[in-house]
């Protein structure tokens, strides 16, 4: 591919290769136009992602802080790296800390949010309060540390109810109970668990990726989905000014820079928050297919000094499926 004169390569960095998240901001970064120079790198030598990056790299986990951040600066420094995406929940908090420190040593960008912000939408108890001194409409919840405690809150809610760890994402440890005695029997299995009121409306389910420009603009896309095992299976995009407006306040109310995602559904009173994602979302790569690319976006403000113009969204569905990668030993095959 020939290049217009002067034109530099932006090399960008996606850490933990082996991620649901990292494949969808992978295929995001592969529309991107002219290319960049992709560099993946995880903590195991064998994952898929190892084979859709230009290059590859072992690096040792976050949670050993300090050899991970040397590892990470000592690549940036070999293979002149202008970008760095983590997607591991514990990168988040780990690199968020160091987004000045490689800015200014490294002349790197991380494209995280701020700690505080990142701790805040973690935590599904501390989002929950945070919806209610916001007004922001959102589903009751109730902490579940002692069951006495608890039965006496719930006394005047109907069922089902959700019940879910207070951190995590995805369909892990999540159950729908029909009464007490089963939420009960489901606590221990839960980490931290908090219990939700359930939002009836399995067909009114919905993603927004958004996107906050540096001019404090914000870019919305909306998608009705529906989920299979805790994950978008299908969706489609939807022009509502009604539900972009809502997703464009949440953000607005916060603090939070960058690429985010909510999740809500839409009720008989409007639309209800479920979550808010401080960062790149598992449908970042359907989203960019749409022409709403925030990876692209946020490139272009951080690196490039490049105001992003509105999105043109692209109207459609989406079904997703699965996939294998195929790598074979005795040939270069993959």
């Amino acid at each position: 591919m020939r290049y217009k004169p002067g034109y530099v390569m932006i090399n960008v960095l996606v850490t933990a290769v082996g991620s649901e998240l990292a494949f969808s901001i992978i295929k995001a970064i592969k529309l991107i136009a002219p290319p960049v120079g992709l560099i993946g790198c995880d903590i195991y030598p064998e994952v898929v992602g190892k084979y859709w990056c230009d290059s590859f790299h072992i690096v040792p986990p976050a949670k050993e802080e300090e050899d991970f951040i040397t590892c990470l600066r000592e690549l940036v420094a070999e293979r002149a790296i202008d970008v760095i995406i983590p997607t591991n929940d514990i990168e988040f908090f780990v690199l968020a800390k160091y987004k000045e420190h490689f800015l200014q040593t490294l002349n790197c960008h991380i494209l995280v949010n701020a700690p505080s912000e990142i701790e805040r939408f973690n935590d599904k108890w501390r989002a929950y309060q945070w919806y209610q001194t916001k007004q922001l409409a959102a589903p009751q919840t109730f902490l579940a540390e002692e069951v006495e405690a608890l039965r006496q809150q719930l006394l005047n809610m109907s069922y089902p109810l959700i019940v879910k760890p207070r951190r995590g994402g995805g369909s892990r440890e999540i159950f729908k109970v029909d009464g007490f005695e089963e939420l009960v029997n489901c606590l221990p299995l839960v980490t931290r668990p908090i219990v939700q009121e359930y939002l009836s409306g399995d067909d009114a389910e919905y993603t927004a990726g958004t996107y906050r420009t540096m001019a404090n603009e914000v870019f919305v896309i909306v998608m009705k989905r529906t989920l299979k095992f805790g994950m978008t299976n299908t969706a489609q995009t939807v022009r509502d000014a009604g539900l972009e407006s809502f997703c464009r306040q949440i953000i607005l109310n916060t603090d939070l820079v960058g690429a985010n995602n909510i999740q809500f559904r839409v009720t008989g009173d409007g639309p209800r928050i479920l979550e808010l994602n401080p960062r790149f979302s598992g449908t970042t790569g359907i989203r960019a297919r749409f022409g709403f690319n925030e990876v692209a976006m946020w490139i272009d403000e951080q690196v490039l000094n490049k105001a992003p113009s509105a999105p043109r969204v692209r109207e459609g569905h989406v079904m997703r499926y699965m996939q294998e990668q195929y790598h074979f030993l005795d040939s270069d095959e993959a």
